[in-house]
């Protein structure tokens, strides 16, 4: 009777179509080993971490795109390409160019920020060495203004315009004043003259001064507190010509006017004395150096005293007296206050 009635009861039950959601009914006389056992192969997926190879599927790909230029904006290298994900991190080596130095990095280069990032590194390109630009008295050596330098990008053309110095002319120039900026330093010396000094005379000789003689700092330039004393000796340097008078230069920034003196050679030849034994015969006649195997003759300031210089075949010069000491050697003196031994001496008519 019992099952009669379940059977019944089963014919009216709603039947769950395969659509809709299952619910379980578990009858009061089923254990808990019974269920354990009825859902031994049921694997429970809650809590679960997911794989990395189902993580991975899920990100996006991306990629990096590195471009190199210079600050002009010109690419000095081709563009570079690294591959990821969104969000992945970013390394990679910042390369090295001949002659630039990395300046600034435009972009965020240290991970994957979208699909399609955009890194720019930009480099300053270096200078190249320097041209040194001087300024120089042709006439003195003098430094007529500070040096200045020429600066450019490396291997960018320069060319240098001469200057104009008020108060000077040109004279010539030695050097680069054209050219490229590269690994090596260049030079360009510039020469200017006084623009009053018509003519210069660079010939060294000595004077003896005839009277009290005033000294100036320039040729146009300021008398000194000094006076030079009668009778002494100067060596000057050399001689300008200017629209006023002729200078002599005796020392830096040291200047008299051309005046009564008299001009020394060898200024350091002195007046024979204990000469009694001597035989000293006053003449006056030019003469020349002559010689088969051209060697040098040398000038004393006194027989046997020390040597000031010598004299070469073809020279020439005046005999104003012929000696002959007490050892019989023959001597003659030579333009006045010098000596030379007579062997090599040809009287010229």
């Amino acid at each position: 009777m019992f099952h009669f009635i379940n059977d019944i009861i089963s014919l009216f039950k709603h039947k769950v179509k395969p659509h809709e959601p299952r619910q379980n009914h578990f009858d009061d006389d089923i254990t808990s080993t019974e269920v354990a056992e009825e859902h031994a192969d049921t694997v429970i997926t809650d809590d679960v971490e997911e794989t990395p190879s189902s993580f991975v599927s899920h990100k996006k790909k991306a990629k990096m795109t590195i471009y190199y230029i210079d600050e002009e904006g010109h690419y000095i290298n081709e563009f570079s390409v690294i591959h990821g994900f969104v969000g992945e991190p970013v390394s990679f080596i910042i390369p090295d160019f001949n002659h630039y130095v990395l300046f600034k990095i435009e972009g965020v280069s240290t991970y994957m920020q979208k699909e399609d990032n955009k890194v720019i590194l930009q480099y300053n390109q270096l200078n190249g060495k320097p041209v040194n630009i001087f300024f120089i008295n042709y006439d003195t050596y003098s430094m007529i203004r500070l040096p200045q330098m020429a600066i450019g990008k490396y291997n960018n053309e320069f060319h240098i315009n001469i200057p104009e110095l008020p108060g000077f002319k040109l004279i010539n120039y030695s050097g680069d004043s054209n050219g490229i900026f590269n690994d090596y330093v260049k030079h360009l010396i510039i020469y200017y003259r006084r623009d009053d000094w018509h003519n210069v005379q660079k010939d060294t000789f000595y004077i003896r001064l005839r009277e009290y003689t005033k000294v100036y700092n320039d040729t146009n330039g300021d008398i000194l507190h000094v006076l030079l004393p009668k009778n002494s000796i100067w060596k000057v340097f050399y001689q300008v010509t200017t629209d006023n008078a002729l200078w002599l230069n005796i020392g830096p920034n040291q200047w008299i006017v051309d005046r009564n003196f008299y001009k020394m050679k060898y200024p350091f030849a002195r007046k024979l004395t204990n000469t009694d034994s001597w035989q000293i015969k006053k003449v006056h006649y030019p003469a020349t150096i002559e010689n088969n195997d051209n060697h040098s003759v040398a000038v004393y300031n006194f027989p046997y005293g020390s040597c000031i210089g010598f004299l070469h075949n073809g020279n020439s010069f005046f005999v104003t007296q012929e000696i002959i000491d007490q050892k019989d050697v023959h001597w003659v003196e030579i333009n006045n206050l010098h000596y030379i031994a007579i062997d090599d001496v040809k009287k010229r008519d």
